[in-house]
C-alpha cells in the first residue's frame, strides 16, 4: 500500500493505535499470567481499551478528512487564500527571505508601497524589501506592458515604473524588472522555498484573487516556476 510508504497522517495514525494496542495485548497476557498482581490493574487495562475502542471509532469516521488531508499534504499546500490583499499575510515570509524572490503580477504597484516603499515617514514594515536588497537578495519583478493593460491598472503601472526604475539604479546588482507584452494571466511569489500562486481574472482586481501558498518543490507549483522562468528570458531583454 503506498500510503504506507509516505508520510501520512492516515498512516500515522495506524502507527499510534498499532503501538496502543500493542502495550494493551502486552499489560493483558502479563496480567493473565499473574505478572502484574495489584487488583488496580484491571481497572487500568480496561480504561485503556475503552479510550482505545472509542479513539479508533472516531478515527474511522474522519478517515476521509485524514485522506484528503494527506492530499493537500502530499502536493505541499500552506494555506489557500480567499483573496490576496493583506500584507501581512506575506510580510513574513518576505521577512525570512535569505536567497532570492521573484514576482510576476500586473503592475507591481500595491506590493512596491506595501513593502518597498520610499517615503521617509514610511513606517519599516513598508520597507522590508529594502532591507533584502541591502542584504544583498536578488529580486526579479515581471509586470505588464501598459499597452496590455486596462482601466486602473495603466495608472498603477505609470505610478509603478519610476519606483521600479528607481531601484534597478540604486541596486543594480539586486533589482531587476522587465515587462511582457501579454494580457495578464497568472500571479507568482517565490520567496525562497515558498510560493504563491493565483490566477489573474480580466476586470478584476488581482488583491480579490485567490491564491494558494505551497512550498516550492510541490509538484503543482512546479509549472508556475517553469512559466515564471521562461517568461523572464523571453523579455528581460
Amino acid at each position: 500500500m503506498k500510503w504506507l510508504k509516505e508520510e501520512s497522517k492516515v498512516k500515522n495514525s495506524v502507527i499510534v493505535f498499532g503501538f496502543l494496542l500493542l502495550a494493551i495485548l502486552i499489560l493483558i497476557w502479563l496480567y493473565c499470567f499473574d505478572f502484574l498482581k495489584d487488583p488496580k490493574w484491571p481497572a487500568i487495562i480496561s480504561g485503556l481499551l475503552t479510550g482505545f475502542i472509542v479513539a479508533l471509532f472516531q478515527t474511522l469516521l474522519s478517515l476521509r478528512e485524514l485522506q484528503k488531508l494527506d492530499r493537500y499534504d502530499s502536493l505541499k499546500i500552506m494555506d489557500i487564500l480567499p483573496t490576496r490583499d493583506d500584507p501581512n499575510y506575506y510580510r513574513p515570509l518576505l521577512q525570512k527571505a535569505v536567497d532570492e524572490i521573484k514576482i510576476q503580477g500586473v503592475t507591481c504597484k500595491r506590493f512596491l508601497d506595501d513593502f518597498a516603499n520610499g517615503e521617509n515617514n514610511a513606517p519599516s514594515k513598508n520597507k522590508i524589501l529594502l532591507n533584502s536588497l541591502e542584504n544583498g537578495i536578488k529580486i526579479k519583478i515581471l509586470v505588464a506592458k501598459n499597452a496590455f493593460l486596462e482601466g486602473d491598472d495603466k495608472s498603477k503601472a505609470a505610478a509603478a515604473q519610476p519606483r521600479l526604475a528607481e531601484l534597478a539604479k540604486k541596486y543594480p546588482n539586486q533589482f531587476f524588472y522587465a515587462y511582457y507584452e501579454h494580457e495578464p494571466t497568472h500571479s507568482i511569489m517565490i520567496i525562497d522555498r515558498d510560493s504563491l500562486v493565483g490566477p489573474i481574472f480580466p476586470g478584476v482586481s488581482s488583491k480579490f484573487s485567490p491564491a494558494i501558498h505551497l512550498k516550492r518543490e510541490s509538484k503543482f507549483v512546479e509549472h508556475y516556476l517553469e512559466y515564471f522562468e521562461k517568461e523572464w528570458q523571453k523579455w528581460n531583454g
